[in-house]
């Protein structure tokens, strides 16, 4: 590109360290500004040895896009300055830790003429990726994400992880549930630490959620069930099988040996090339580049936490 776009990142935490570092590298992008309340952890970054690093929002320079990788309760305050500055802004999920603040920020950026993108990168893993393409008429769907306990997150496992299946769950079914059922447990903190759900679509695709930081294995599977074919898709290792029906037998003249094979089973080949986070960074300048709209706009950022909100009630 002949013209380079000017980016900042906000926050130079735990996912703002992976922003920084993608941003920083994307030949079509200026790192211009890191943008961190806590200086000094941000100044620890090795970007920040050749990006001067600002304490807010009003102090960085005029760029063209800005990532958002903070604290829930600070997206609001934080998208809202920047769009009022005419920033395209992407923000890491969930959009807002209420409907009422997501909504704000869906209209706040029609106002400004912005884009707005919500950082759902799961959309950019490449065996999900393939599994969505190969999907033709699901009608069950069952999503797992479990994992082991993190002290240092704040938010429910509802917002924390479950609101990434239920992006997914939106974009492979294809619409907004039409039913809600959910329950969740506490058990190493004072909010919901494993949850289930089941969503019901209008088109009569099922999705069950199983989500929980209790486990101690890590696991992330998402299996699809059609009317003739089984698909399961393990999003951490990267491989995806597909087991189709099939009749096919055979016997001998003698009939002494026979043959039947009931089910046929293919492991694809994934394309693992390129990180999550450089496609979903390259999505967003394509959208700022086109003036299109981002994969994961605000729109659908909006709606995960909607429901999120609504699963995370039914637990409580």
């Amino acid at each position: 590109m002949s013209t380079k776009l000017r980016g900042a990142v906000f926050g130079a935490g735990n996912m703002g360290r992976h922003h920084i570092r993608i941003m920083d590298a994307h030949p079509d992008v200026d790192l211009v500004a890191i943008v961190d309340p806590d200086v000094e952890r941000a100044k620890q970054h090795p970007s920040a040895a050749h990006t001067p690093v600002f304490a807010s929002v009003e102090d960085m320079p005029d760029v063209d896009l800005a990532i958002v990788a903070i604290p829930t309760q600070y997206h609001l305050e934080a998208g809202l300055a920047l769009m009022n500055r005419g920033i395209n802004i992407l923000i890491e999920k969930p959009l807002a830790g209420n409907p009422e603040d997501a909504r704000t920020l869906v209209d706040a950026a029609k106002s400004a003429g912005v884009i707005l993108a919500t950082g759902h990168v799961e959309r950019f893993n490449p065996a999900v990726n393939t599994l969505a393409r190969l999907i033709d008429e699901p009608l069950f769907i069952s999503i797992e994400r479990l994992s082991p306990y993190t002290p240092r997150i704040q938010d429910s496992v509802v917002f924390d992880l479950t609101i990434h299946d239920i992006d997914l769950a939106c974009w492979l079914a294809g619409g907004y549930p039409s039913e809600i059922a959910a329950s969740g447990t506490k058990v190493y903190s004072d909010t919901i630490d494993a949850a289930s759900s089941v969503l019901k679509f209008p088109n009569g695709c099922v999705v069950t959620l199983q989500t929980s930081r209790i486990t101690n294995d890590k696991i992330r599977r998402i299996s699809v069930s059609e009317k003739d074919r089984f698909l399961v898709a393990d999003t951490l290792h990267q491989s995806i099988e597909v087991r189709k029906q099939a009749e096919v037998s055979y016997k001998s003249k003698n009939e002494e040996i026979t043959f039947a094979q009931t089910s046929v089973v293919e492991s694809l080949t994934i394309d693992k090339s390129g990180e999550p986070l450089r496609k979903e960074l390259d999505d967003f300048l394509n959208a700022i580049r086109t003036g299109g709209k981002p994969t994961v706009d605000g729109e659908a950022g909006l709606a995960a936490v909607e429901l999120a909100h609504k699963i995370e009630a039914l637990c409580l």
